[in-house]
């Protein structure tokens, strides 16, 4: 409160005394440019104490994105001149909450910046555009062979109507991605490619897309192709798409928010914490919250967790890898080596393929 109150003083002060008093002003705070760092740091800091606001800014940002992602999806004419716009957007907001409402557990990252980088251009320019080259073929194929149509309806009143299509697709997607997520842990290969996931030791904004291509893919991009060939309605895939996309963009925000009830119908940071601990939870195998939009499927299938004491959300101390193996900056290695690819003279050196064990059960 009294920063507060200082802050506009000093400004007052500062911008009306004569140049020479200005600069003694400035001089006893320890430099010319006290004035403006003062007030931001004063105003970051008001905003970061503010209970009411910490609640009310995630649930803001997840309806501003979801009504910005069905604008890139309705307008094709802005991601032609910034491809992926919105997620860059989002990219920027949560940089700037994760500097206001800094984690109590923070770790910095900018060590593994580089591979961060190049795996976001990966995942987010690449991987959709050589899987459905791949794939999209295959699946057109199934249902113009057996059917004798590109479509597996013929018509989208098929599937009912709009708000049911769109409660429908929510639904499967939210329920394979749990399972393929669950099936990344508990299959030895698969989890070779997305152990590396699991390395980083925080999260945040810039390790959200960090993550082996084929694992990227076979998790967030291979279900929407499917959805693409079942025949539903257009405006059923526009709104259902981004309400599946909100939950998981943000899983990754290194913001000390608290979800409060969001927490029991989206995956918050908060929850999914918990999913990259260090330490996985006693009693619950693999991992936790394999849940990537929705933590209903967690919480059916017992795998749902967020302790509480004294009314408090708790959080994990460490973020890593649940088998104690360091983070991997080198993103030619997290490429090859799952694969096997990598030159064994160096996988003998580094000790890198054929040592990702899945952690005891």
């Amino acid at each position: 409160m009294l920063s507060l109150t200082v802050c506009p003083l000093a400004l007052v002060l500062a911008l009306t005394a004569k140049p020479g008093v200005r600069y003694l002003w400035c001089e006893l705070y320890g430099r010319r440019n006290f004035v403006r760092d003062s007030i931001v740091r004063a105003s970051l800091l008001a905003v970061s104490r503010s209970q009411l606001f910490n609640f009310v800014v995630l649930p803001v940002v997840m309806v501003t994105f979801f009504g910005l992602r069905v604008v890139a999806q309705t307008h094709p004419e802005i991601d032609a001149w910034i491809p992926k716009w919105d997620r860059l957007l989002l990219f920027a907001v949560v940089i700037l909450l994760e500097r206001i409402y800094h984690y109590r557990y923070a770790a910095s990252q900018r060590y593994v910046l580089t591979r961060d980088i190049i795996s976001n251009i990966v995942n987010l320019y690449v991987n959709g555009v050589v899987m459905a080259l791949l794939v999209l073929p295959v699946l057109l194929y199934l249902p113009q062979h057996f059917l004798g149509r590109q479509l597996v309806f013929a018509s989208s009143d098929q599937l009912g109507p709009i708000w049911l299509q769109i409660a429908t697709i929510a639904v499967l997607v939210s329920f394979f991605r749990y399972w393929m997520h669950r099936l990344q842990h508990e299959n030895q290969f698969l989890w070779e490619l997305h152990s590396y996931h699991h390395r980083v030791t925080d999260l945040k904004a810039f390790n959200t897309y960090v993550s082996h291509p084929i694992d990227y893919a076979l998790r967030n991009v291979l279900v929407y192709l499917v959805i693409g060939i079942v025949g539903f309605d257009p405006i059923a895939i526009l709104i259902a798409v981004p309400l599946t996309f909100i939950g998981g963009a943000l899983q990754h925000c290194g913001a000390d928010l608290n979800g409060g009830v969001l927490n029991y119908v989206f995956v918050t940071p908060q929850v999914h914490r918990w999913h990259h601990s260090a330490q996985v939870p006693e009693g619950y195998g693999h991992s936790c919250n394999y849940g990537v939009e929705f933590p209903i499927w967690d919480m059916l299938f017992g795998t749902f967790y967020l302790p509480r004491k004294n009314g408090e959300t708790l959080q994990p101390e460490r973020i890593g890898h649940p088998g104690g193996f360091p983070d991997e900056g080198n993103y030619l290695r997290l490429l090859l080596a799952p694969l096997g690819l990598w030159p064994r003279s160096w996988r003998k050196n580094f000790g890198l393929a054929g040592t990702e064990r899945l952690p005891r059960a």
